[in-house]
């Protein structure tokens, strides 16, 4: 199968998907207690007044119309009104991703650094290798919300290193560098919280594989050569341990996406997790389904992307 039949085929699959999880999310927030009349009239609106309001939003009509109707509008550019901020949906993500991805983008580079250096030093030292592997599996089962209120009691209450949330000091009044500087002060205890399972996670990885790696035969044949055992570490092992992480970060998009919601929430910071936090609350269906639907795009679209790159990396995979 050709290259392109088979990226053509994993995206038509993940086109597919993205509508069995999108019907599912649709029809379980749409059956949530209270519904949207209730959130746009109020809890007290007589049945005169919820029932002009569901008129007047085709809420009347069948729920696989309604659904139709949503994906039919999302693929025009038109995300949806949010009933509580009044404003576009579309409008709403825009402003929050950016903040959530100064989040995930510094935590997943922190986390692959420190997981590979980790997993490749533990794999090359059996000594202290089972140490930092259980120590590793300890740190991937601690939840995220408790190990950010450690490092908030810890760095930002008890030692006053970091501020305890928020994303920048409105009592400074600094702008330009002096802001940029005040958002990332703001922004090192959400990341390294959000950092520390990934970490776990990829130390997991590294460790795995390059055990592996390091009782091939080329490892064996650089050593009679001669080769210094830290340059066949950090050179001919790392290599091959690449691809393996490679695929495991872009797996991980989804599970940083969920640790990003409970960070934010836990700091206030004003990402998406703290505008889904605020629609969950509202009853704002539309921000509810606009940003699942754009998280489960682009879990899925990792997901893909992933299968895709770890082909062209093992032509094994690919020949398949």
């Amino acid at each position: 199968m050709s290259a392109v039949a088979t990226v053509v085929r994993a995206l038509l699959a993940g086109l597919a998907v993205w509508l069995l999880i999108q019907a599912l999310l649709f029809a379980l927030v749409r059956s949530a207690p209270g519904g949207p009349a209730a959130a746009l009239a109020g809890d007290f609106a007589t049945r005169e007044t919820q029932a002009a309001v569901v008129r007047s939003f085709a809420l009347d009509q069948p729920a696989p119309v309604q659904f139709a109707s949503f994906v039919a509008r999302m693929a025009q550019g038109d995300w949806g009104f949010s009933y509580h901020f009044r404003r576009p949906v579309a409008t709403l993500i825009a402003e929050r991703l950016p903040a959530t991805l100064l989040l995930m983008l510094p935590a997943l580079a922190l986390a692959l650094a420190a997981g590979r250096a980790l997993g490749l030093w533990a794999a090359a030292h059996p000594s202290g290798g089972a140490i930092v592997a259980v120590a590793a599996a300890a740190a991937y089962a601690l939840p995220v919300f408790w190990v950010g209120q450690l490092l908030m009691l810890g760095f930002a209450l008890e030692l006053r290193w970091f501020p305890v949330s928020g994303a920048s000091d409105p009592r400074a009044g600094a702008s330009g560098l002096g802001a940029a500087l005040d958002v990332l002060h703001h922004a090192v205890l959400p990341v390294l919280t959000l950092a520390l399972q990934q970490t776990a996670f990829f130390v997991t990885v590294a460790y795995a594989k390059a055990k592996v790696e390091i009782e091939q035969g080329y490892v064996r044949a650089a050593r009679a050569r001669g080769i210094a055992e830290r340059a066949i570490l950090w050179g001919h092992v790392s290599r091959n341990v690449a691809p393996q992480l490679a695929t495991a970060v872009l797996n991980r998009l989804g599970m940083l996406f969920t640790g990003a919601v409970l960070v934010e929430t836990l700091y206030a910071w004003p990402g998406l997790g703290r505008l889904l936090s605020a629609a969950i609350l509202n009853r704002d269906h539309p921000v509810l389904l606009g940003a699942f639907a754009l998280v489960v795009a682009l879990v899925i679209a990792s997901s893909v992307l992933a299968d895709i790159v770890q082909a062209r990396l093992d032509p094994r995979i690919g020949a398949r």
